[in-house]
Parts: C-alpha cells; structure tokens; sequence
C-alpha cells in the first residue's frame, strides 16, 4: 500500500496536495512526511512487541524444561520457602543453613541459570537433606520467570498452605516470619503478606539514602498503576496462601514482575497486607543487588506490558 502510494503521488502530485487540505496540511510534501513518522513509530512498536513475544516464547520454554527436568515430590506441610537463585555462591550456603536450621525444611529452589558454583551447593545440600527441591533454567530468565517456575511447581505438586518468598542473598531474617503468621492469625481473609521496610522508623533508618529515594519513587509509580496502598512494592520478603498463586500468573521475566504481580492482585481483588521487616543490606547485598538505574527500566517495562503489550 506505501509502496502504491508513492507511485500514485509521483505521477499525480495533485492527488497529494489534496489530501493534504483534507487533513488541514498546506503542502502534500508534509504528508508524506507526517505519515512516514507514523509508519515509523507503527514499525517501532511491532518489532518491540515482535520481540517482547520471542522472549516470552522463549521463557515458556526454560521454565517448562525445568519443571519437566525436576524432581517430582509430592507431599503435604504447613508451609514452603521459595528461593530464586542466581550466582549467590558466596552467601548461599549460609542461608540454606539458615533456614534448616530454624526446622523449616521444605524448600523449593530456582536456580537462574547459575555460573557461579550455586548450583552445585544447591544440589549437594538437597542430596543431604529430604524435601529440598531443586529446579534449574538452563538459561538465565531473571527474577519474573524464576518466581513464576517456582509457583508452577508448587501449583503442580505440592500440597501446602503458605508459600513464603525468600531473597538468596541474605537480606531477609527467619526472625521477620512471625510477623507474617501473626498477621495470617489475625486476619484469617489475606491472602498475601507483603513485608515492608518503611513500617517501621528503625528499619527505615537501614536503607541507604539513594535507596530509599528509589523505592518510595516507586511506591509513587506502583500506586499510579494499580492503585495498590503498598508503601513498599518492591520488597521481595512475601508470604503467599496456595489460593492466591493459583490465580496469579506471572509473565514478566524480569524485576518488573512485582509491578505486574501487584497488578494482578488488585485486578483480582486478592486480600492482601504488609507487615514490617527488616532488610540486611551489606557491602555484598548492595553490590549484587539491583542498581538504582534499573528502576528507569523497570517503569518503562511496567507501561509497555500495560499498555502495548
């Protein structure tokens, strides 16, 4: 049709110039260079859009190689920790450890595609100890998928009640977990938790300042985007009932996920709350974790999958 189009407008400059005055335009020329901004700005969206859906084609793919790779155990508890892992090699035993040995011994762990030695210490420490599963993507799909793999699992196979998300680098504390069942004790309706670390002026005052500027900024964009109340959306210490992951579905591969597991929540009129934690930020934790530019990013993915996805 553009093709066409600029032969008719070749031999036929008139028929340009009229159109032209249809739309208001003086000259036809300008036509031509309005409509091509247009196709351009059409183009750049179908590639992107092209591209967002080989990705998500892709992610399918690892997530369910590792989910059919997977060993399938099938057992009934009270509750189950989830753990995204990728490259935490030099914390990652302790907090296995740490878990352990506070006698929750159901563990479900992800491994994204790992290159750094975490996988062998998680296979080594699910070969010493019963019900600690081990999932691996062969290929690094980010948080997002890593989570939604994890879900899937426990959706398949695993008869629980509680789902609590914990970080593998070692800023979360066993300690915060009470808090979480106390408010499930409390309000028998959640369900899900969400731990936040600006309930409380002595965990506020451990954040690092540039941080802190970031996740209330966040906070801002979260609330404009779903409507979701959370003064901390971006916290990754959650504790999930079985019923809510039953409805959610993540499909964002990366940080952005929480953007979108938000949504769905108050999509779906999911129960929910947030309870106060504490967050351990060390020269480790600040060096793996996710850098302040991101967050640019992760607004931008947020408003592409809401809108032109």
């Amino acid at each position: 049709m553009i093709g066409g189009g600029l032969l008719v407008f070749t031999f036929f400059p008139g028929v340009l110039n009229a159109i032209g005055r249809i739309f208001g335009i003086p000259r036809g020329a300008d036509v031509l260079v309005y409509g091509s901004i247009i196709f351009l700005i059409y183009f750049v969206l179908l590639l992107l859009s092209k591209v967002e859906r080989n990705r998500h084609d892709t992610t399918m793919m690892v997530r369910e190689i590792a989910l059919q790779n997977s060993p399938k155990y099938s057992y009934s508890a009270g509750s189950v920790f989830l753990l995204r892992v990728y490259n935490e090699a030099p914390v990652l035993q302790k907090v296995l450890e740490n878990i352990y040995s506070e006698w929750f011994t159901n563990i479900v762990i992800v491994d994204d595609g790992s290159t750094d030695g975490s996988c062998e210490i998680t296979e080594k420490f699910a070969k010493k100890h019963s019900h600690i599963i081990v999932l691996r993507h062969f290929q690094n799909k980010w948080a997002g998928a890593a989570l939604e793999t994890g879900f899937e699992y426990i959706r398949r196979y695993l008869d629980v009640e509680f789902i609590i998300c914990f970080d593998s680098d070692g800023q979360h504390r066993i300690e915060d977990l009470k808090k979480f069942h106390n408010a499930f004790e409390k309000y028998p309706n959640l369900e899900v938790v969400f731990g936040s670390r600006f309930l409380s002026k002595k965990n506020f005052s451990n954040i690092p300042f540039m941080r802190k500027i970031i996740l209330k900024l966040g906070r801002i964009f979260t609330r404009i985007m779903s409507g979701a109340k959370l003064t901390d959306a971006h916290n990754g210490y959650r504790v999930f009932r079985k019923s809510a992951i039953q409805k959610i579905r993540l499909t964002t591969d990366g940080m952005a996920y929480a953007s979108e597991l938000i949504e769905q929540i108050m999509r779906m009129n999911i129960p929910h709350g947030e309870i106060p934690v504490t967050i351990l930020y060390s020269e480790y934790s600040l060096w793996k974790g996710q850098k302040s530019s991101n967050a640019i990013f992760i607004a931008f993915h947020t408003i592409w999958s809401k809108f032109f996805r």
